[in-house]
């Protein structure tokens, strides 16, 4: 058996390729090749590398994974005639850290891009599933528990793992009663059962919500209720409307579908009003086209200071300053008048 443990990469500690050559190597010929797989992920390119390897020799390949089997290492796995999945195993987007100019990280980003095609071609060719839901699957980081892979298509059988917990003595009687549940099993053994998808006394019950997620609780027939231990954490749609929310690994709330969707009809309408408010304030401040032009007029031709230098300061008169120039014109044309006058009275008072 050939065991593949920890990083896959070329860099020392890690698993790569050569090392894959040597080991392969070692085995006898006359037997189908077991390699044992319990890798975090690392270098893809190296995966696919080691992969078209395998293929190559024309032997039957078994591939079996234990405790991890992540990212890199599922392109590994899937390099097996016979996979036996003994823990999840993880699927996502690949990433890179690149540091560059804009023409570096260009060309790094149409690389990772044609490297997620490659991903999602691949996974789907080797599980029979179509790309865009391989797709949807990679975009959230999913871990595919043993029994689902085998549905899926990831792996050829579930392995069923014994488990061992280690407890320390604890005398504390509150403590240790809520640590178990009604079947004297702890939440955490509940919780390391639904990862690696075993049953611990009885089948688990998988659902599919309506976004083609897969909701497993802990029962074996009937409807799920508030209570039951369930995985992945979240609120989950179902096909009929209700909703199942789970959190802490246990279903904390069972939404109807006729509440679900009156929860759903509130919310739109307080965000309808939310913008209803939102359009009224921007009404009340916004600017008419004609007022927008004659600003940017303004701005183009050199701002508020241009404007103060062109515009006329004229000030026209005040009305009461009108009257009064006016009152005094009139008072000095009667004084001339009233001299006039004295002057022919007097002139004719000397003719007399």
């Amino acid at each position: 058996m050939i065991t593949v443990l920890g990083i896959i990469g070329s860099k020392k500690g890690q698993y790569s390729l050569v090392r894959l050559i040597q080991d392969v190597k070692k085995e006898p010929t006359n037997t189908p090749l077991h390699i044992l797989i319990a890798s975090p992920g690392g270098d893809g390119e190296l995966a696919f590398n080691m992969h078209d390897y395998l293929r190559s020799l024309n032997r039957q390949i078994i591939t079996e994974c234990k405790t991890e089997c992540a990212s890199a290492a599922s392109v590994l796995f899937l390099s097996g005639d016979k996979r036996i999945a003994g823990c999840p195993i993880m699927i996502h987007n690949p990433w890179t850290s690149v540091q560059g100019d804009s023409t570096q990280l260009q060309e790094a980003t149409d690389w990772i891009a044609k490297f997620e095609k490659r991903c999602e071609k691949f996974y789907a060719q080797k599980t029979g599933l179509d790309e865009q839901t391989v797709s949807n699957l990679m975009d959230k980081e999913t871990y595919i528990a043993p029994t689902q892979a085998v549905s899926l298509g990831f792996a050829t059988e579930a392995k069923q793992i014994a488990m061992a917990l280690i407890h320390k003595p604890n005398n504390n009687s509150k403590t240790k009663k809520m640590a178990k549940n009604k079947k004297g099993e702890s939440k955490l053994q509940k919780i390391l059962a639904l990862l690696l998808g075993e049953d611990l006394e009885a089948n688990m019950l998988e659902l599919t919500a309506a976004n083609g997620d897969i909701v497993v609780i802990d029962r074996e027939e009937g409807e799920p209720q508030v209570g039951d231990t369930a995985s992945p954490d979240g609120s989950h749609v179902m096909p009929d409307g209700s909703t199942i929310v789970v959190a802490d690994g246990v279903i904390t709330e069972i939404i109807p579908a006729e509440e679900s969707a009156n929860e759903e009809l509130e919310q739109l309408r307080a965000e309808n009003a939310q913008l209803k408010e939102q359009l009224a304030s921007l009404k009340a401040t916004a600017k008419s086209v004609e007022e927008i032009n004659q600003l940017n007029a303004i701005k183009i031709a050199g701002g508020t200071e241009w404007l103060a230098q062109h515009c006329s300061h004229y000030k026209p008169a005040t009305r009461k300053a009108a009257m009064t120039g006016k009152t005094k014109e009139s008072n000095t044309r009667e004084g001339r008048t009233a001299k006039r006058l004295a002057e022919l009275k007097a002139k004719q008072a000397g003719q007399n």
